[in-house]
């Protein structure tokens, strides 16, 4: 047997039994829904569409989206880099995310540059800054399992599910991917 709580008697005298229980019900309903868990969301990310894939760049990790422009060249460096670009007195190395995640280098096709936070461990003044096809929103993606994920290539920390879409995107780890870039530059040997 159920136990009820019911209101006060002078009270369904007042609005009427019926509507008394259709009152309770309804409240009994509402506070069964509240204690369902909420979906196990992963932080914020940037999402960036690189060609047909989608991307998510942590959102702490970015700093500010501006159009891309072409960058100044740096001769002699690496295919990723694409050069220099100024902002606010700052000079910024673009890195062709493409290049990058070996999706080959699409120099020309991106519409945005993301300039990034300096990363941890990373010298002061270097900053960087990544190329990518287009900034699209933010959103905080549902971590796929692990037996339902795809192989995670080097600078992927993890694929997860966006809401309502259901779109699988791979979540970058800017940490691994922009390790060379970003470590202090080493010592020559023998000078």
């Amino acid at each position: 047997m159920a136990l009820r709580f019911l209101p006060d008697p002078g009270v369904i005298g007042a609005i009427g039994e019926d509507r008394a229980a259709r009152l309770l019900e309804e409240r009994t309903r509402q506070l069964a829904r509240r204690g369902t868990a909420a979906p196990n969301l992963a932080a914020p990310v940037l999402l960036l569409a690189l060609g047909e894939e989608l991307f998510g760049l942590p959102l702490e990790g970015a700093a500010e989206v501006l159009p891309s422009e072409p960058p100044c060249p740096l001769p002699g460096s690496p295919p990723a880099v694409l050069g220099l670009r100024a902002r606010v007195g700052r000079l910024h190395a673009v890195l062709d995310l493409a290049a990058l995640l070996g999706l080959g280098s699409q120099a020309g096709a991106g519409e945005h540059d993301v300039l990034l936070r300096p990363l941890a461990g990373a010298p002061a003044g270097r900053r960087l800054a990544l190329r990518v096809g287009r900034v699209l929103a933010s959103a905080a993606p549902m971590p796929l399992p692990a037996d339902r994920a795809p192989p995670s290539p080097p600078g992927i920390a993890f694929h997860g599910l966006l809401p309502g879409d259901d779109a699988v995107i791979a979540v970058l780890d800017l940490d691994r991917l922009l390790r060379p870039y970003a470590a202090p530059p080493s010592p020559r040997s023998g000078a």
